[in-house]
């Protein structure tokens, strides 16, 4: 036999080589097994392989459900001539390099071979890569005669065992989870399909030019060696060794650069594949950049809530135990005691210990931090998809899988939790580990989001146990308010010993809040605030001491109580405000606190810097929904002694937010802006500086004279006028004010009339000889050393201003869109008068009663009429203003006349949904094709019959969709029996569960023919046409048919 290998025998390195090359290639291949298919691939054979595709098909022809297996014929031929070529080169090894391959091929077909699509794949994969590769055994000298041969055998065999890692990557999953995923990533491996058949072609080639000189001397293997009849002298063989080597070397190049086109373009489709997910999730940017500051915050005292897994075991077993006693975790306690800190420590301590390899290391952790009145941050729609965000960005196996889902919505956003929920379930399936912390949920809009999150979420756990208990965890921190703790309750996270965890404020957080304010009162904290007040060591702990004691374990007492006292101007004022008694008492005295603080700092600038601050404050407190930094910036700019508006004049121009307003407000990136703490708008509209009545009625004030502008209401506004006015920001509050004005005439109808009904005389002086914590010291926590004078005259004609202010507004713009408004005669009949009556004496009553009738008219239509801005002309104007701005200007256009940017009036996306409702009418897309794809998800006809839920707006496209949200969302609208009803007869258990899919059947009988439907079997015949079924009952259903017609 060495005979016929030529020169070959006599290079033994050669075979050394090659040999190794292709062990290590078959190692790596066995690296990315399931030990658990490791021996039995180890021991493959074709024999094997061959005995499957006989059963394969005798199964097929038993159902009548061939699959045309000779697909695989070309496949299996080039295979067995690489064994062959291998066992002469490696006559040791060659069989354990080839088990890589016929392992794989026994595991994917009798895997596959239970989903009729998967087998089908599979064959049509194999015929692919089969037609590519070259009889082997024919060219069996030159193979074994060339260096140059064995690199090209080397490069076939990484090729096939590269497709088989990847499709043995999708098919090594759980059944129920391949089968999810299959059709979508099958498709998404096309690209990957196609450059292995590439590169298996341009071995092909190289092998069928260079080795075509041994062709006529093969006979049945028993040919003469090359050696001395292919060349006929020494020149010759040169010759032809320079032409192969030539030929390697453009078949290396050719190789080389195919596989880095292919990386280059795999790499882009994916990085374009995840974009275009990510934009379709539409996730805010908030959730990661609202983590790192929390993070941030910790940094001052990164010891500090360490205490949370170290004193609760319950804590410590959810994060490390393996199982873990309860995989779902109740963290809650009183409000302002730092849990959404401890949440963002849990977070940030999981990371560690996956980087410190003591919890798996490719364990998933993502978070979620629910916001107070933001519709993005406090949803359950919102909760998916921040965690969905998440997910996308850290795994990749499921991208596939999101990009169909994207093709088959159509659409260019997530708009509803249904096509999240399928998404998520996939990603809990594929991870081995996954944490989930979810904080805030007292801050949901609605104990409906509440109850959805927390149902769904439980649910996943509890469908994660049945396969691997601890492979999903879900932690909630809350307040345990009446209406979470019910919830909580229904879902049995309470139910059990240690999956609920109630933290002690004082104990847990005593030392924590010591050490941050001796840390904030160190030097260098000092000298960065600008105080270096030279404290002694009995003054820090004196300070230490008052502070922890009035906080009572609540963190957020202590940050503003600090926030407070390092902003005093001398030693002597500090220690001062720490003298026992001194502090204030409560968190919202505090707020007061530092409201006066920023007023008399900035004071010290101009008066006009303290009115905008307690103008920008009192917006952000009492806006219907959070507005954007350039919002704000709007109504600064819009001047209304001239009806003008004009950025480049009056708009703020400070790089730092925060500076201006103090450290009551937190400046995120994307203009937005958010109070320091859910309670500060609480408490901030209860202090002596900002009048929440007066706020509501100048917003509303501004709402109406903003939308009377010429260039809304005037019918003869010119084309030449929008573009002047574009670059000024004229139109950067529209979205605000048409969406929004009839929010707040209604606060100013509901909660305003103090402001516009006459003051019942102060009350006498007290004669007490009791006095108040204020008066007895000098209210120093309201405004330094000066008593609060309150002058009740001031007051007055302040109330009498913005009174008059919003009549004439309120005239105004009657008068402009009066041809708009619904007449009042008569009124509509349900029209409630209740809060209306209080004005019915004062003059403009004719003109309120009008406008309130026609917001209650239009927010009492249908949903596509709520939909609409509700005044014919405004919503003309808007879209007339949209429209020039998407089509002659972007973000970076200039504006102003200056360097400013469309982007700084405007914001970044200048693209709209039309509908009012929607949070995209503000938001907006970047892009004219993502905000038309949106638009086109609106058009579904059926809508929730519950006219204030979240999914109202959007609709479903067909009635069954919205029947099952009906049934899950509104069970008490639903015509179906409620799920917590007793059933009134006994129901059998369901004993016969499917091998192959998760159905389960009270009837053997049933469980039988539901099986054959997967093998595509059909055992009952017609005995009149030979049609054949996989029932009884459905063949003699048919049977009847020829019965009818005679047969």
């Amino acid at each position: 036999m060495a005979q016929s290998f030529g020169d070959a025998a006599l290079r033994p390195d050669l075979h050394d080589d090659l040999g190794h090359a292709l062990v290590q290639s078959a190692d790596a291949f066995k690296a990315v097994l399931d030990t658990k298919h490791v021996a039995s691939f180890e021991k493959a054979t074709s024999h094997g392989v061959y005995a499957d595709l006989h059963t394969i098909q005798s199964q097929q022809q038993e159902k009548r459900t061939m699959m045309n297996l000779s697909r695989i014929q070309m496949f299996l031929e080039g295979m067995a001539g690489l064994q062959d070529i291998l066992s002469d080169l490696e006559p040791a090894r060659a069989v354990n390099i080839m088990a890589c391959v016929w392992g794989p091929m026994r595991f994917l077909l009798n895997t596959t071979n239970i989903n009729d699509k998967a087998f089908d794949h599979m064959l049509e994969a194999y015929q692919r890569l089969g037609a590519e590769i070259p009889p082997l055994n024919q060219y069996r000298h030159f193979l074994a005669g060339s260096q140059d041969a064995k690199t090209c055998l080397l490069h076939l065999y990484r090729d096939v065992l590269e497709f088989h890692r990847l499709a043995y990557k999708l098919f090594s999953l759980r059944t129920t989870l391949w089968t999810k995923l299959h059709r979508a990533s099958w498709k998404d491996l096309e690209t990957t399909f196609a450059h292995l058949e590439e590169t298996l072609r341009l071995h092909a080639g190289f092998i069928r030019t260079h080795g075509r000189r041994d062709l006529s001397n093969v006979d049945s293997g028993f040919a003469s060696p090359p050696t001395s009849t292919a060349y006929a002298n020494d020149a010759a063989a040169a010759a032809a060794a320079a032409d192969i080597r030539r030929g390697r070397q453009q078949y290396e190049a050719a190789y080389a650069a195919a596989r880095r086109r292919f990386r280059r373009a795999e790499q882009d489709r994916k990085t374009e594949q995840k974009t275009k997910i990510l934009k379709w999730i539409a996730a805010p940017n908030k959730t990661g950049t609202l983590h790192e500051s929390f993070v941030q915050k910790r940094a001052l005292c990164p010891d500090s809530g360490r205490w949370l897994y170290k004193r609760y075991d319950a804590v410590s077993n959810w994060m490390r135990e393996d199982p873990p006693r309860d995989s779902t975790l109740w963290v809650h306690g009183p409000r302002g005691m730092g849990k959404t800190i401890l949440a963002s420590l849990v977070v940030v301590r999981l990371r560690e210990l996956a980087r410190e390899g003591r919890i798996p290391e490719d364990a998933q952790v993502a978070y979620f931090y629910c916001q107070e009145r933001d519709q993005d941050m406090a949803t359950y729609l919102g909760i998916l998809r921040g965690i969905l965000h998440q997910f996308v960005n850290n795994n990749a196996a499921i991208l596939p899988l999101c990009a169909d889902k994207i093709a088959n919505s159509g659409g260019s956003s997530l708009s509803s939790p249904e096509a999240v929920l399928p998404l998520l379930e996939a990603f809990f399936d594929i991870n081995p580990r996954q944490y989930l912390v979810v904080d805030g949920l007292d801050e949901c809009d609605a104990t409906t989001e509440v109850q959805q999150a927390v149902g769904f979420l439980t649910a996943q756990v509890g469908r994660c146990e049945d396969v691997s208990q601890g492979s999903l965890r879900v932690l909630f921190t809350s307040q345990a308010t009446a209406d979470v703790r019910r919830v909580m309750a229904k879902h049995g996270v309470p139910g059990e010993a240690g999956r609920e965890v109630e933290l002690d404020a004082r104990r847990d957080n005593a030392q924590d809040i010591r050490a941050y304010v001796r840390k904030r009162l160190a030097p260098e904290e000092l000298s960065k605030a600008g105080r270096p007040f030279n404290l002694s060591d009995d003054n820090v702990q004196d300070i230490e001491d008052q502070v922890t004691a009035q906080s009572e374990g609540l963190f957020l007492y202590a940050e503003l109580a600090m926030e407070y006292l390092v902003k005093q101007l001398t030693k002597k004022d500090l220690l001062e405000r720490v003298r026992p008694g001194m502090l204030p008492d409560t968190i919202s005295k505090l707020y007061d606190t530092l409201l006066g603080t920023l007023k008399d700092n900035l004071t010290r600038l101009s008066s006009n810097h303290w009115a905008k601050a307690k103008l920008l404050l009192g917006f952000l407190v009492c806006a219907h929904r959070t507005l954007k930094w350039h919002e704000i910036q709007a109504i600064l700019a819009f001047d209304r002694a001239r009806d003008t508006v004009d950025f480049d004049l009056n708009m703020i121009r400070t790089e730092n937010v925060a500076d201006f307003l103090g450290s009551l407000v937190q400046v995120l990136p994307g203009d937005n802006i958010r109070l320091i703490h859910s309670t500060a708008k609480k408490y901030l509209v209860n202090t002596e500086h900002i009048n929440a009545e007066l706020v509501q009625c100048d917003l509303a004030t501004i709402c109406l004279r903003y939308l009377s502008l010429r260039c809304f209401a005037a019918e003869d506004y010119t084309e030449a006028e929008r573009l002047e006015h574009i670059p000024l920001g004229y139109f950067s509050f529209q979205d605000y004010a048409v969406s929004q004005w009839y929010n707040h005439v209604a606060s100013v109808i509901k909660s305003c009339k103090a402001v516009f009904l006459p003051s019942p005389p102060p009350p006498p002086p007290s004669s007490s000889s009791s006095t108040s914590f204020a008066s007895s010291h000098n209210v120093h926590y309201q405004h330094q050393h000066n008593p609060v004078v309150f002058d009740a005259a001031a007051e007055q004609t302040q109330r009498d201003d913005h009174a008059r202010e919003f009549v004439s507004a309120l005239a105004r713009f009657a008068a402009a869109y009066g041809a708009d408004l619904r007449s009042a005669s008569p009124p509509h009949p349900d029209l409630p008068l209740d809060d209306l009556a209080a004005y019915a004496a004062l003059p403009f009553y004719p003109a309120l009663f009008r406008v309130w009738n026609h917001i209650y008219a239009h927010q009492t239509s249908p949903i596509d009429e709520r939909n609409k801005i509700g005044l014919p002309r405004l919503e003309a104007a808007v879209q007339l203003h949209r429209d020039a701005i998407e089509r002659d200007f972007r973000p970076a256009s200039r504006a102003g006349g200056g360097t400013d940017t469309m982007e700084q009036y405007y914001g970044p996306n200048l693209f709209k949904c039309q509908r009012l409702l929607c949070r995209f009418f503000h938001q907006g897309f970047d892009a004219r094709r993502d905000r038309d794809a949106h638009l086109s998800r609106h058009d579904r006809p059926y809508r929730c019959p519950v006219d204030t839920c979240g999914f109202a707006p959007v609709g479903f496209s067909s009635n069954k969709d919205r029947e099952r949200h009906v049934r899950n969302y509104h069970p008490e609208l639903s015509d179906a029996p409620s799920a917590f009803l007793q059933l009134s007869r006994r129901v059998e258990a369901a004993r016969f569960r499917c091998k192959m899919c998760p159905k389960t059947f009270t009837r053997n009988i049933n469980l039988k023919g539901h099986e054959r439907s997967h093998f595509g079997e059909r055992p009952y015949a017609c005995p009149n046409c030979g049609k054949a079924f996989a029932r009884l009952n459905d063949c003699r259903r048919h049977e009847r048919i020829h019965a009818r017609k005679g047969s």
